[in-house]
Formats: structure tokens, sequence, C-alpha cells
């Protein structure tokens, strides 16, 4: 009955949309001729710019109170871009770019540019957060919403599904282990540097090495939602009360579980600086 109920839910929203977000076009972008707006996706997101200006507080985010970023990519070059509060005026448009998935959604122009989801290159970008100019301690949590692993399809549903969890998956692990090997390059070299000869410390060489050389530790919590089963592979756009819940659910028992763990606010004593929690590796079933 679970599954029976996802299924109409996202039958409904692909039919009529979700109110305050996206609605279909009412011609479809087959209809439209080719260079204007509505032919290049299938539903219109205008409604989700007044939703925005609604509930969110843009004067206290451009503040500066504290940070903010989000991320897109540039449908014409196709290169990742963040818009950060610290450099950016943030507007609704910032955030509806950084969701607008095609063909589903249309690109969005920010200053005379366009563009989709950064999502299609990364949906979690961890090392947006690890290495800005500002290196500290950090403790970090990253949400992915989409499990990189995952077992065999059995039909074409399945099949659906798990091609969407591989596309949109933020390859967590692989990002934390490269990120591991990096920080021991900078504590080693941190270590290095000062023992070398007085004649030495000036180099050009030696300054950019001193540039990135540093001890600052980091604990990444990783919070990884496993879908329940009977989602399936319209868990992207099916935004019902009852499946809203219990994402919600979901978040707020793996975020207390992980801040009961005792270690989660230790420093990291490892040569790597860096300690990592998953909770499915933690016992979580």
């Amino acid at each position: 009955m679970r599954s029976f109920f996802n299924q109409m839910s996202s039958g409904f929203a692909m039919l009529s949309g979700a109110a305050g977000f996206f609605e279909p076009r009412r011609l479809a972008p087959f209809f439209h001729p080719h260079g204007m707006h509505e032919a290049t996706s299938f539903y219109d997101t205008r409604k989700l710019k007044t939703t925005l200006e609604r509930f969110v507080d843009f004067d206290r985010i451009n503040s500066g109170v504290m940070r903010f970023s989000v991320g897109a990519v540039n449908v014409r070059n196709g290169n990742f871009v963040y818009f950060d509060n610290q450099r950016d005026v943030i507007r609704p448009e910032h955030v509806m770019a950084s969701g607008s998935l095609p063909p589903g959604f249309p690109a969005v122009e920010i200053d005379g540019e366009f563009y989709w989801d950064g999502g299609l290159v990364s949906n979690t970008p961890l090392q947006w957060v690890v290495d800005g100019e500002t290196r500290q301690d950090t403790l970090a949590f990253q949400v992915d919403l989409w499990p990189a692993q995952g077992g065999l399809p059995r039909n074409l549903n399945d099949v659906a599904t798990r091609q969407k969890d591989i596309q949109y998956s933020s390859r967590t692990r692989a990002g934390t282990d490269q990120f591991k090997k990096i920080q021991r390059i900078r504590g080693a070299l941190a270590n290095l540097l000062p023992n070398l000869p007085p004649e030495l410390q000036n180099i050009e060489d030696i300054e950019l090495l001193k540039s990135v050389a540093d001890h600052k530790v980091y604990n990444i919590v990783q919070l990884i939602y496993r879908s329940r089963q009977y989602e399936g592979h319209s868990k992207d756009y099916e935004f019902s009360s009852l499946t809203m819940k219990e994402h919600w659910q979901a978040g707020y028992k793996d975020a207390e579980l992980t801040l009961r763990h005792p270690k989660i606010l230790e420093r990291p004593i490892n040569r790597e600086g860096v300690s990592s929690f998953d909770l499915l590796k933690e016992g979580r079933q």
C-alpha cells in the first residue's frame, strides 16, 4: 500500500506539479519554437521564486552572520560555479539555479548566464568546505540523499532507481579518502619545512609549499540517506507530506545518533588529522 501511495503521489506530481514549486507547461516543450525558454523544460518554476521570497530571509543571509554557498553548473561552458555570500549578493535565482535539474526544470538566468543544478557535477562538494581560503579545525556534516552503494536491480523500476542513485551520489567515501591523503601531505610538509636550512626558507617554491602546509584537523560526518524500498525512482520529485515527514524523521534520528558518538567532538590523533564517521559502518541498519 505504501508503494502504491508513492506511485500515485509521483504520478500526480508529474501531471500537476507541486504547489508553490513547479507546474507543467500548458504546452509541452516540443510545441514551442526552438530557442524559447519554454522549449527547454517540461515544467515552469516561476512560482518557486515567490515561495523563496516568502519563506527565506535573504537580508539575513546577505548580512554575513553565517556562510552560505550553493553550487550550479554554467550551461554554456559546463563549469561548476559557487555562489557565496562572502562575494555575491544571494537572491532567489541563486537558490533556484542550484536545484534546476534538466530536462524537468529550465536553466536559471543570473547576470546574463544560465545555470543548471550543481548536482550534475557533484551533489555535496566536500572540497569547497574543507579547502577554502580560511583553513581551520572543522566539524563537517555531509548529507547525501543518494547512496552510491546498493543492491543489484531485479526489474526495470529497480534499474531506474539504481541509475539515479549512482548518477547523483556524491562519492562520499572516495572524496573523504582522497582528502585524507592530501591532509597527510599537508601535515608532512608542516613538519619538514621548519627544519630546512635558513638559505632555503625564502625560495619561491618553498613559499608555495608553506601556503598549503598546516596541522588543521577535520571530523567529517557522513549522513547518507538509504531510501525505503517503496520509494523507487520517483524520489527526486515525489514531495508528498508523508514522504517529507519520513525524510525529516530519518535525518533527525541519524543526526541524534551521530551526536551521541563519543568521538564526534574529539580532536583526531591520526597522521592525517581527519576522522570520518559513517552511520552504516557504525552499526546502523
